[in-house]
């Protein structure tokens, strides 16, 4: 399958899920609901048509207002539960919009290994670590061991609260980037984990595994 075809077929099971949701809502412009009913809708027509350009650059500006705005947080059992039952479905198609693969289980074992690559560059930083940095050694072994046991599932869309270490190093321009691969490792972790996309020229588990050999070799 072509990175292409698993990222239309991704985007189709999105807007399922979302429909699922949205099912006994009534398809108008005149509510959030009733908008994503007629973006899912659009996206799933286009895939069939073969028709959708990617990245998509026109007509997804409802998924994005109402993902930005958690237009469809009412629909939640409560608050605490909207991100797993509605928030990770539309996180999830605005970055395959974008033409940006998600991170699956047969790639956990190469994202555990770039973790286990950002550990080692802290530990044998050639200049001493400030306290956030050093802190964020434990945190990057916790996200490790928690990706390689399934229990969390990409993406989680914020560092904060779980890795407030995290957070502080890995800013626009990254604490580390003065440190060899310290920006491109940080910010790829940050993306296979709170962003649940992989890179792009990941397009099989086994390349995955090449690419990141070669570059923690």
């Amino acid at each position: 399958m072509s990175l292409k075809d698993e990222i239309y077929n991704d985007i189709n099971s999105n807007c399922d899920i979302l429909l699922g949701i949205l099912k006994d809502k009534e398809r108008t412009n005149d509510t959030p609901e009733g908008r994503m009913i007629f973006q899912c809708l659009w996206l799933k027509e286009q895939i069939i048509a073969k028709k959708l350009p990617l990245p998509v650059t026109e007509h997804v500006n409802t998924l994005k207002h109402v993902a930005a705005e958690n237009l469809l947080e009412h629909l939640a059992s409560n608050e605490h539960d909207y991100w797993n039952e509605i928030g990770i479905y539309l996180y999830r198609l605005l970055f395959l919009v974008d033409g940006k693969p998600l991170i699956k289980p047969s790639y956990y074992f190469p994202a555990s290994n770039l973790i286990d690559g950002l550990i080692n560059l802290l530990e044998q930083s050639p200049r001493a670590l400030d306290d956030y940095e050093q802190g964020l050694t434990s945190e990057l072994q916790k996200m490790k061991e928690r990706l390689f046991n399934n229990e969390m599932e990409p993406p989680l869309g914020s560092s904060l609260p779980d890795y407030p270490n995290f957070n502080k190093v890995n800013r626009y321009q990254p604490t580390i980037e003065d440190i060899h691969n310290g920006k491109y490792l940080i910010k790829t972790v940050a993306n296979l984990i709170f962003n649940g996309v992989r890179p792009g020229t990941w397009f099989s588990p086994e390349q995955a595994n090449i690419e990141v050999t070669a570059l923690l070799t």
